[in-house]
């Protein structure tokens, strides 16, 4: 059997490509130039509601006394002294492929519990 010969046609197929791609793109620039998208009409109303929220926020912090940054310094650091008296304890998640994860994998499966006696039947009533 003889070899196949390496298409020379590869290459100019990847140009093909590349210029198709180039030419839409080309093409949807001028689209999109041309095109003009109505501009929506609750801008005004949503940019009125985003300098309110802004408002309010700032004067959250403010009250919070985060505004500060020796009040915000403060805060910060008791948070952090909580967290540090905080005792460390063991974590309970086990991490898949651990070495954990596999002892308990191997070890067996504890025995299910037994089914609970069915109830007995309720007694006839007497005649």
């Amino acid at each position: 059997m003889s070899q196949p010969e390496t298409s020379k046609k590869a290459g100019a197929t990847f140009l093909w490509v590349l210029g198709a791609f180039a030419g839409f793109a080309v093409l949807f620039s001028v689209l999109q130039s041309t095109v003009t998208t109505p501009e929506d009409p609750r801008v005004p109303e949503r940019l009125a509601a985003k300098e309110e929220i802004t408002k309010l926020q700032d004067a959250n912090l403010t009250a919070m006394g985060l505004k500060d940054a020796a009040k915000k310094a403060e805060a910060f650091n008791k948070a952090l002294a909580t967290l540090k008296a905080k005792p460390v304890g063991a974590s309970t998640q086990v991490v898949p492929g651990s070495p954990t994860q596999l002892k308990q994998a191997a070890a067996a499966a504890p025995a299910p519990a037994p089914a609970a006696a069915p109830a007995a039947p309720p007694a006839a009533p007497a005649k």
